[in-house]
Parts: C-alpha cells; structure tokens; sequence
C-alpha cells in the first residue's frame, strides 16, 4: 500500500467511525475520502502558478494600495 491509499484508508476509518461504524458502506467511505483528498491536492482557486515553475505562488498579504509605499512623512 503506498502513502496516497495510506491517507485515504484512514480517512474513510475516520469516516466510518464518525457515521457510527454503518456496514456495507466501505466503498462510499472509500470514495469520499478519495475525493477529499484529491481536492486538498489541487491548487486553491486564488493561488497563481508561476509561468516558468509551475510553482504556486500565494496572493499577496499586504493590504491593498499599500504595498511598496512609503510612509507618510509629516
């Protein structure tokens, strides 16, 4: 069993356990904790690739119109 099926069988345990231990119900809890884990792997939404890399670079933290100003001076 590789790392990948590792997380997605103790997800579906978690699954399982929170649903109050249903049996018969194996594969959909395969399934959900399959498709949970695919979806933390995708890139979110508002984070950008960088063109060259591939790498995922975060939106910028600095609030808006105020990154790269000086300050007032009084």
């Amino acid at each position: 069993m590789d790392d990948r099926d590792e997380l997605i069988r103790r997800r579906a345990y978690a699954i399982w356990e929170s649903e109050g231990r249903p049996e018969g119900q194996d594969e959909r809890h395969w399934e959900q904790a399959s498709r949970e884990l695919a979806e933390r792997e995708r890139p979110h939404p508002t984070q950008e690739a960088d063109d060259d890399t591939g790498t995922i670079v975060a939106p910028s933290t600095a609030p808006h119109g105020k990154a790269g100003r000086p300050a007032d001076e009084s």
